[in-house]
């Protein structure tokens, strides 16, 4: 997880903008845009903000100097001289003459996910927006299909992320975040499911009865995150047989309290700064020497799980699955109450087996003939997590050819996402 920037405050801007002025035949004339000095290593500048009052100025003042510091100066492009793009000098240009403290500039960024909240499946034309800030980037639900009102909420996000930092917004608003749960490492099996995080009130509690056999597998939770670690609990007791009954935002209290909560399963987030994986695990092993473990990560997007995914394994197999599905690979211990981490290794592999055997090789194949040699490359360095950008550069072509060929990719594989065209290429 990211070591997340304390903004300036946004008090100490508002003090520090001010509005030019020049003289004209003896007369004292103020310019109308508000400015800004800001210095950063040894370059310091004066910058014009577009913002017509000075608490927006302020607040577009504060995310000006945390994108310099976090990109370079080259990222904060004077307002009204934008780069010149593909399609000529002017193409785009009042886009980026916007500043992000307008809400026009959200109303052009709103976007249509393919994964609406799974508390309230009726939303499944809510908009949401991608907010960029200090080098960390977040998806975030919008709860409405109504573009005025999104963009006014993607805005109200903004602000709150400028003037308060990112810690108090994802106590204060849904993020959408994809968790890839890793079953084993080598062949590397990991399922992932696209959630929103769930802020404040009580922790859902379990919505359904045990299985037929009157069995229920107990987990608990190592979460350091509040709104992912709610959102888990969701996931696990929306699902038959599953129940979590322990959640720790520490390694210290799960370390303390599972051996006395005897739980059935642990899932454990391995990306925390305090989890060390495999020093945490030999630490619960001795402490509960059955209990099986099982660790997950969390990401901005199923793009970001797909480029973190390890190198150096013999084969990779990355399956979507519902939230409600979160633990789908395991659903065979409920049949005979066998929860030993044999046990749950065993119906691992016949999972993940049975995906290979369900894969049709000889349509595999078909598809992938169908492709150009020049698609072959680009869905190679797709593969390896190239980004677009990279792709480019390294084929000596343009971003916007790699788009083209991208576009045809998806149509040929019968795919929607880079991940699933990457999966199905390490599926030849």
């Amino acid at each position: 997880m990211s070591t997340r920037p304390v903004p300036h405050a946004a008090i100490q801007w508002r003090k520090r903008v001010f509005k030019n002025f020049y003289t004209y035949r003896g007369r004292r004339i103020t310019v109308k845009r508000w400015s800004v000095k800001i210095q950063h290593g040894r370059i310091r500048r004066t910058v014009s903000l577009v913002a017509k009052n000075r608490t927006a100025a302020s607040v577009e003042a504060q995310a000006i100097y945390q994108t310099i510091v976090t990109q370079g100066w080259d990222a904060a492009a004077p307002p009204g001289r934008p780069r010149a793009g593909p399609l000529g000098p002017d193409f785009g240009a009042e886009r980026e003459r916007l500043p992000k403290t307008d809400i026009r500039y959200w109303k052009r960024r709103l976007l249509l996910r393919q994964h609406p909240s799974p508390a309230n499946p009726a939303l499944s034309a809510a908009l949401s927006t991608r907010i960029e800030h200090a080098g960390i980037n977040h998806y975030f639900p919008l709860g409405t299909p109504d573009e005025e009102a999104a963009a006014a909420k993607a805005h109200e996000i903004y602000l709150a992320v400028v003037k308060q930092g990112w810690e108090a917004v994802d106590q204060r608003f849904p993020r959408e975040l994809t968790v890839g749960i890793h079953w084993a490492e080598n062949p590397l099996a990991w399922t992932y499911a696209t959630f929103h995080t769930l802020v404040g009130g009580p922790l859902p509690k379990v919505g359904h009865a045990p299985t037929n056999t009157g069995r229920q597998v107990r987990v608990a939770i190592l979460e350091p995150d509040a709104g992912v670690r709610r959102a888990l609990v969701r996931c696990v007791n929306s699902q038959t047989g599953f129940a979590c009954t322990a959640t720790y935002s520490t390694a210290r209290d799960a370390l303390s309290d599972l051996p006395r909560c005897a739980p059935d399963l642990a899932l454990v987030n391995g990306s925390s700064p305090e989890v060390a994986a495999a020093e945490f695990s030999d630490k619960l092993q001795r402490l509960a020497r059955k209990l099986p473990i099982v660790f997950f990560t969390t990401h901005e997007d199923s793009d970001q799980l797909f480029k973190a995914t390890p190198g150096g394994a013999s084969g990779y197999l990355l399956k979507r699955t519902s939230p409600e599905r979160l633990l789908e690979p395991i659903v065979g211990v409920l049949k005979d109450g066998d929860l030993s981490p044999d046990r749950i290794a065993l119906q691992v592999r016949r999972y993940f087996q049975s995906l290979v055997e369900s894969l049709s090789s000889l349509e595999s194949a078909r598809d992938m003939a169908r492709l150009t040699p020049r698609e072959r490359d680009i869905l190679n360095l797709l593969s390896k997590g190239s980004l677009d950008k990279e792709i480019a550069e390294s084929l000596r072509i343009s971003l916007w050819t790699v788009h083209g060929h991208l576009k045809n990719i998806y149509d040929k594989l019968g795919v929607h996402t880079r991940t699933e065209a990457a999966v199905r290429y390490l599926q030849k």
